[in-house]
């Protein structure tokens, strides 16, 4: 497993981070199905042995802290665990003022049983009321060494422009990025760049799309059509009131599946290896459902130019269907 510094901090991480949006302990979510603790735990340790030292989990993620603390208990030194504040109760709440954020780490400490976070993120930029507030708050928590380093997730350059003119010194910025979702690289991975700012890619496979396990658009879950990829007719779960690309998609997909064959390649590695070979991308984020999945999910190859250019080629017509838009569920951007 390849292993990065990250620019602007002593974190070395592996450029595989487990998400652990699925760490539900037993419960349903929109997305993802029930999964048990145990087996969350069994993923973890499959992690920690293939040298996945990386963990981003968020408090919006139901239980998903309390499982992980619990599967990192007396191994906590072995990880670098990241985590987000933000849809405190799994949905959407007003701004945190100061004191909720510093609310919000005293119960992320809790729930993920350790004394510090390495990297704290603002989930999305509406949960901050003002950027002088967010920051100066943040860096407080560093000087309690409550946290390591922060960041945020979901970003717009004119958000990252705000908190940096504020006096922020975020060291990461993770965003919605992959084969099918490339308006990042419209805008947002320049200006990262510029700032220094790692970004870390979440949503990889797309929610399981560019697995090439989906003979058909429509095969693909309720939970999992809510995105701008797809018409707001294609599942009453749509928030974002556009026409989708799904013509776009469907079509790209036969063309990614047809490069994959060809080369003698898994589409699934396909697909995170082209993101890990793209400029400015410094981690790639996937769940697992399995020990095995981990396994699949972190074999990264190194694509040769050739197939690199026919992936990219194979999406340009959904690149430019959706446009600058980072946020692929909202009815308006919230990354704006």
């Amino acid at each position: 497993m390849e292993h990065i510094t990250l620019k602007g901090t002593d974190l070395k991480v592996s450029r595989f981070c487990l998400g652990t949006w699925q760490f539900n302990d037993g419960e349903n979510n929109v997305t993802w199905p029930a999964q048990s603790a145990e087996l969350s735990k069994s993923v973890v340790d499959k992690c920690l042995e293939l040298g996945i030292n990386f963990f981003d989990t968020a408090e919006g993620y139901k239980n998903s802290e309390k499982v992980l603390g619990k599967a990192l208990l007396g191994r906590r030194q072995d990880a670098v665990v990241a985590t987000k504040f933000g849809f405190r109760d799994g949905i959407g709440t007003p701004p945190y003022s100061a004191q909720e954020i510093d609310e919000a780490v005293t119960r992320s400490l809790q729930n993920l049983q350790t004394t510090y976070l390495d990297i704290l993120q603002v989930h999305f930029p509406s949960f901050i009321r003002d950027s002088v507030e967010a920051v100066t708050e943040l860096e407080r928590q560093v000087s309690l060494g409550r946290i390591r380093y922060y960041g945020f997730s979901n970003f717009a350059p004119n958000r990252i422009k705000a908190f940096v003119e504020a006096g922020g010194k975020p060291v990461v910025n993770q965003i919605g990025y992959n084969l099918l979702w490339r308006s990042p690289e419209l805008e947002l991975i320049p200006e990262c760049q510029k700032f220094g700012i790692n970004l870390m890619a979440y949503s990889p496979l797309q929610q399981g799309l560019l697995t090439g396990k989906f003979a058909s658009l429509s095969d693909v879950p309720e939970g999992r059509r809510r995105g701008r990829l797809f018409s707001k007719d294609s599942t009453s779960l749509s928030r974002h009131g556009q026409d989708g690309a799904e013509e776009e998609v469907d079509q790209a997909l036969k063309r990614i599946r047809e490069i994959c064959n060809n080369a003698g390649i898994q589409m699934s590695k396909a697909a995170l290896s082209w993101i890990l070979q793209q400029d400015g991308i410094a981690v790639v984020i996937a769940g697992a459902s399995s020990p095995e999945q981990v396994v699949e999910n972190s074999e990264i190859i190194k694509l040769n130019n050739d197939i690199i250019q026919q992936l990219t080629e194979a999406t340009e017509e959904v690149k430019k269907k959706i446009g600058p838009s980072l946020d692929q569920w909202a009815a308006e951007d919230r990354c704006q």
